[in-house]
């Protein structure tokens, strides 16, 4: 009966193991992907900053100027933050992601029908509801992201 026992934890800890190894490569699965998506976002942005800037002015958008720098300046750092410390990095990532799409969600509710400049200007289309699903997407690789290394306990006893 001991025996039987023995051996019914031993497979429970292995299937414990296996699921926290698939979320833990979930996860890290997503802040790559993330890190790829932010860094094209910001390379795009950058390498043609005067069409950021009539973009982000055509979106009705304040200080365009600084905002074509201050954009991809943070989609860099969030996507080194999701490559080197993904748990943080999903956090960076949520954070921003949720900035994005309340200023996406602003614009079609005040019926601008400027071009997104998400990627760098790269669609001719008008912002809609795709752009939201987009981002909805994006979020749930974020919180996927969340769940990589031990910060989160960390935070737990920190609080």
């Amino acid at each position: 009966m001991a025996s039987q026992t023995i051996a019914a934890l031993a497979r429970y800890q292995a299937t414990i193991t296996i699921q926290a190894s698939f979320w833990e490569l979930a996860g890290l699965g997503s802040a790559l992907v993330l890190a790829f998506v932010f860094s094209w976002a910001a390379v795009a942005k950058l390498r043609d900053q005067t069409n950021t800037i009539a973009d982000f002015a055509s979106l009705g958008l304040p200080r365009p100027r600084l905002l074509a720098t201050v954009v991809p300046a943070l989609e860099i750092m969030v996507a080194i933050l999701l490559a080197l410390w993904p748990g943080w990095g999903g956090v960076a990532a949520f954070t921003l992601l949720v900035v994005f799409t309340t200023v996406l969600a602003t614009i079609i509710k005040s019926g601008v029908t400027a071009a997104c400049a998400c990627f760098g200007g790269t669609s001719s289309h008008p912002i809609g509801i795709r752009h939201l699903l987009r981002n909805g997407g994006l979020l749930c690789l974020a919180i996927a992201a969340t769940t990589v290394g031990p910060w989160l306990g960390d935070l737990i006893s920190w609080v």
